[in-house]
């Protein structure tokens, strides 16, 4: 279901509430707390899936996700993996005449002293590369390489494991750049050290925060952004983050980790999180959303686990998940540009928005967005997708939106 809203929606509510107004008032009532309620707060979660070389087209899909963005109407909107600079300037055009105030924070990268693969480490991953991937850049040789050298990959030295996957998102990465960058001082974190977090706001963006996961980050930079926005003279403490997930599937966790899984850092960056916020806000409002990158099994709405502890710490904590009680799967193994059905991976709800000290459960609707296919055309120059097979209809991301509407008491 499709319920992206334009500025039409918008006017008709206008116009119903002021229908509604007069109607009570010909009725001859006085109780203006029965006539006048408050504004109604909508909060928005959207991994948008801009992960170049491992989420399909993604040159493809950046203007048409930045149509679905200006043409979008929340109040609050979290975006994950807007991680190139190009990417967050094209995107911030699309949202600004709406949201005015936009959070991000700058790249931050660690760079090796030395080289961190010598040519003995690296040689037979090469090998394989060039055995298995001749010929092959970008997301066509990042694919080749997590599937068909992925015991070579597992066998690398831990600083050397590091770069290479750090190297993974560098436009047009193939063999003779991965080999190049790593066999001398490099980065270890993809996309320039990146977070790919952009917080927007119909909202004044005040008393902003970034809590800082640098040193406790494996493969991407992540972190959290924080601010205050004051609705119907109430002040709500808003978040927007996007920790570790879940690799085990294309790469192991690494010997330079500190976390012992990426389960286990996923878990302590939750952990940091709640604590973060909670002394942030007190027993102020709080709505926290993101790609969580764990989903607690609900089998009423087809929803199956990942990592379901590190959710449930949330709602320990007295967190509310309106999402993952009322929403099928964000991350969906028989619609998605990456996933497809009989491939061993679960329906998942990665995406959510905790809400603490908000009103009721009852108060709180939440549907599911940007989940409708898209049509996307060849670039020129070429990029992923080849003039031949355009137009295309696809998903706009690899992940589907959450969003709650939240009505204040």
């Amino acid at each position: 279901m499709n319920i992206l809203k334009n500025k039409s929606s918008v006017n008709t509510l206008l116009l119903v509430t002021i229908v509604s107004f007069l109607s009570a008032c010909s009725d001859g009532s006085d109780d203006r707390d029965d006539i006048i309620q408050a504004d109604p707060l909508t909060v928005a979660s959207y991994n948008v899936g801009l992960a170049l070389n491992f989420v399909p087209y993604t040159n493809e899909r950046l203007p048409v996700n930045a149509a679905l963005l200006a043409d979008y109407d929340s109040d609050v909107l979290c975006l994950q993996e807007v991680w190139l600079e190009e990417y967050v300037e094209t995107i911030e055009q699309a949202l600004i005449d709406d949201y005015p105030y936009i959070y991000t924070v700058e790249a931050e990268q660690i760079f090796t002293d030395e080289a961190p693969c010598t040519d003995e480490d690296i040689a037979d991953f090469a090998a394989c590369l060039d055995a298995q991937c001749p010929d092959l850049a970008g997301a066509d040789f990042v694919g080749c390489a997590s599937t068909q050298c992925f015991t070579e990959l597992t066998e690398l030295p831990g600083a050397c494991f590091d770069a290479v996957v750090g190297s993974t998102g560098v436009p047009n990465i193939d063999l003779e750049i991965l080999v190049d960058r790593v066999t001398q001082p490099t980065g270890i974190f993809a996309y320039d050290g990146a977070l790919g977090l952009m917080l927007a706001s119909k909202h004044e963006l005040q008393q902003r925060e970034f809590q800082d996961f640098i040193e406790d980050s494996t493969a991407n930079h992540r972190g959290a952004l924080y601010a205050e926005i004051e609705v119907n003279e109430q002040s709500h403490v808003v978040g927007c983050a996007h920790p570790t997930a879940n690799l085990e599937a294309s790469a192991p966790y690494p010997e330079s980790g500190k976390h012992g899984s990426w389960e286990g850092e996923n878990r302590f960056m939750q952990e940091q999180m709640i604590s973060f916020v909670n002394n942030k806000a007190g027993d102020r409002p709080i709505l926290f959303g993101g790609d969580f990158n764990c989903s607690i099994a609900n089998a009423s709405n087809g929803v199956d686990a990942e990592f379901p502890d590190n959710c449930q710490l949330w709602l320990d904590d007295g967190f509310v998940d309106p999402a993952a009680e009322q929403l099928p799967c964000t991350f969906c193994n028989d619609e998605n540009l990456i996933l497809q059905e009989g491939s061993g991976t679960d329906n998942t709800l990665l995406d959510h928005v905790f809400v603490k000290n908000v009103g009721t459960a009852d108060s709180i609707v939440a549907d599911r967005v940007f989940d409708d296919p898209v049509s996307i055309e060849a670039l020129d120059p070429p990029s992923e997708l080849q003039p031949e097979d355009s137009p295309m209809m696809t998903h706009p991301s690899d992940h589907f939106g959450v969003e709650l509407n939240i009505r204040l008491p």
